[in-house]
């Protein structure tokens, strides 16, 4: 046997799943990957992988990749070559004013593709609609602590620092089934004697290991944590991080949070109220970590915003071991947030609505300032306009790396809207359901195909190493952008002789805005991980960020009252909740083809509630909210609130056809997915169906 048959060349890359984003090591045999181990100096996970990483191979194989450009002709989608799909988006796209014209993205894509994603939309396209799927994912959290201390970097410290926490309090955040490398953290904070409380409507594997449980009515958390500032200042405890604009204002509104309230209004009881106030003033590094659950809501910026000052006006925002931060999603949802495909945003987390970042930027690019478009639509305003007439309509959409047809609120009326647009182009690697009803599909990479970087929860920057390419005639997303941009006749700064010269010119794109990449580079971050800002190449990177004085004009933090409704108290009234599975992974695309994630839909109820609708385990009931109606079976559930229903999100024809496509946070343009009122029929009931649309069932 020879030298070359025993050694298995390995690639050492970063998962395509949670924002975790841990390293493991793809083997080869035949240049294919055949086996994932993970790598023990991962700096997050230490050699842990959930199910979803070490299944992820599977993708790779699955018989429905794409790897030809399909073209709907006779209302078929047909193959055909990358020549005629090119020349299609030529003609399509075009003819078209470069307002008629939207780009949405996600928070999968790497920073690079990030980049360029943004490049392509406002110098290409020329338009100024651009947004990405983590709009409905960190937008509140992100939008809380930018008006506040100005900037937004998810944990703002290392993930390390977790365990030198006294009173973890989980408001939202199910890190069992979402994060799960992240429990082995929950276990070191009890194994040095600290307190956990998972804050949450529903029992779940996240609570059973914390071992302290609140179930508060969805939609409360930022009364709870009102709640808690009352205490806190009436027991005088209240001792600002850092002198601050907004405190008196703060304090003044939080009078009115009385714990007779606040358990009114949360459904719990006083004495929840106080032991959890008695645990947080007895703390020396309490910290408040939020997940989807308080902030996917029309109200999800003040809802963190709660939390936010209640850890600021205690002395603990950017203590080590303490304060507040965010837990990002998806796998780049950091980076995917930071560099250019949100609608209002410039490379480095600079805003497009600054005439000096217009400028640095700008000349970069090589086009004048006024050039440069002005913000256009947010992601599920994005959505509402496809398809519609007059203006701020939409007839053309080019969509990457996400799935609106499952994962948008109003899902029925965002596919209606895709399906009346003249020109639907979706570039992905498997046949999404947004896929299978655009005019044009171009098959992209997967995770292991491309080179790039991506950032993590704690705003670490990480190399993605292609293993293998593309196959058939699939192409790499970034070499997909400019072939677009080349058949739009514009191909000028889309002309990157190879992948490291696009990487370059993103790093140099950062330089001088907050999110500053600029001192890494590919050899940099073979060496090691960094966390940002990373200024110079011989620099240092920046473990912790939260720290005054502020990236504000004055260097202070501004801490705003938050307008919080109080919640519907009707008798017997339910309400929608919805949220993720441990098997699963946003619209599974790919988790629900994946047989080794093996995962169903249901409706989860209290029996109690089950009970009063006469329904039993197993049986289908069909959901109606006011904006459409889904049947699934039910799973009692007796850890969940009894006027409270939850449902994933993962499937077609399910969750997102009840939520609300309109209502909107004002100031992170979140829609709500977390408190939609609801109504329980037994499916064998006749009811009258609304309008939705039909889509093909996975196989």
């Amino acid at each position: 046997m020879s030298q070359a048959t025993l050694h298995t060349p390995t690639v050492r890359t970063t998962c395509p799943y949670c924002a975790v984003q841990c390293t493991f090591d793809l083997h080869l045999e035949r240049g294919l990957p055949v086996k994932v181990t993970p790598t023990k100096d991962c700096p997050v996970a230490h050699g842990t992988v959930c199910k979803k990483g070490l299944a992820a191979l599977n993708d790779l194989r699955h018989p429905e990749r794409l790897t030809t450009p399909l073209l709907r002709k006779g209302g078929e989608l047909t193959p055909v070559g990358w020549d005629e799909a090119l020349a299609y988006v030529r003609d399509a796209l075009g003819s078209l004013p470069p307002e008629r014209i939207g780009v949405f993205g996600s928070g999968s894509l790497t920073n690079e593709k990030t980049y360029l994603l943004g490049k392509f939309a406002r110098v290409a396209l020329r338009t100024p609609h651009i947004d990405y799927n983590g709009r409905y994912c960190m937008a509140s959290a992100s939008a809380a602590l930018n008006r506040t201390v100005g900037y937004d970097r998810g944990l703002g410290f290392p993930a390390d620092d977790l365990i030198r926490s006294d009173l973890l309090l989980l408001v939202g955040a199910n890190v069992a089934e979402t994060l799960p490398p992240l429990m082995q953290y929950l276990k070191g904070i009890k194994d040095r004697g600290g307190t956990i409380y998972a804050i949450d409507p529903r029992a779940t594997t996240t609570s059973k290991v914390a071992g302290r449980h609140l179930a508060p009515r969805p939609g409360t958390d930022g009364i709870l944590a009102l709640g808690l500032l009352h205490l806190m200042k009436q027991w005088g405890r209240i001792r600002p991080t850092a002198p601050a604009h907004g405190m008196a204002q703060v304090l003044a509104h939080a009078d009115d949070y009385h714990p007779a309230r606040v358990a009114h209004d949360c459904g719990l009881t006083e004495e929840d109220i106080f032991t959890l106030g008695r645990a947080y003033a007895e703390s020396r590094t309490p910290l408040i970590l939020t997940g989807r659950g308080p902030e996917q809501h029309t109200q999800g910026t003040d809802t963190v915003q709660a939390w936010l000052n209640l850890a600021f006006l205690t002395g603990h925002f950017g203590k080590v071991g303490g304060g507040y931060a965010p837990l990002t999603g998806q796998g780049n949802g950091q980076g995917g947030r930071e560099h250019g495909q949100k609608n209002d945003q410039l490379p480095g987390a600079r805003s497009l609505r600054d005439h000096r970042h217009r400028a640095e930027i700008a000349a970069l690019w090589n086009v004048p300032a006024e050039a440069l478009p002005q913000p256009g639509h947010s992601a599920q305003e994005l959505l509402n306009a496809c398809g519609q007439p007059g203006e701020g309509g939409l007839d053309a959409l080019i969509v990457i790396g996400s799935n609106p047809v499952v994962s948008a609120a109003g899902a029925g009326q965002v596919t209606q809207n895709l399906k009346a647009l003249r020109h639907l182009i979706v570039i992905d690697f498997l046949p999404s359901e947004t896929a299978q009803i655009a005019t044009l599909v171009l098959p992209g990479s997967m995770w292991c195909e491309e080179d790039g970087t991506t950032t993590n929860l704690e705003g670490r920057v990480q190399r993605r190493r292609r293993a293998v390419t593309p196959p058939g005639a699939a192409r790499e997303d970034w070499r997909i952008l400019c072939d677009l941009a080349a058949a739009l006749g514009r191909p000028h700064g889309f002309t990157y002789p190879d992948f490291r010269a696009l990487q370059d010119e993103f790093f140099r794109a950062t330089r001088g805005g907050k999110a500053d990449y600029s001192g890494l580079s590919a050899d940099r971050l073979d060496r090691a991980s960094a966390q940002w800002p990373v200024t110079s190449a011989a620099g240092p990177d920046t473990p912790h960020v939260y720290a005054p004085p502020f990236l504000t004009p004055d260097g202070l933090a501004t801490l705003h009252v938050p307008q919080l409704r109080a919640p519907t108290l009707a008798p017997r009234a339910l309400h929608l909740t919805t949220g993720r599975l441990g098997n699963q992974y946003q619209s599974g695309t790919q988790t629900r083809r994946n047989p080794a994630l093996k995962a169903e839909q249901t409706v989860q109820i209290h029996p109690d509630t089950a009970r009063e609708h006469g329904l039993n385990a197993g049986d289908l009931v069909t959901l109606r909210t006011a904006h459409g109606q889904a049947t699934a079976p039910v799973a009692l559930t007796p850890g969940l609130r009894r006027d409270t229903v939850f449902i994933s999100f993962h499937w077609p024809d399910s969750a997102n056809l009840l939520t609300d496509p309109h209502a909107l946070d004002p100031h992170s343009r979140m829609p709500g997915f977390k408190t939609t009122p609801v109504t329980l029929h037994p499916a064998h009931l006749t009811l009258p169906l609304p309008t939705r649309p039909s889509l093909s069932p996975v196989s």
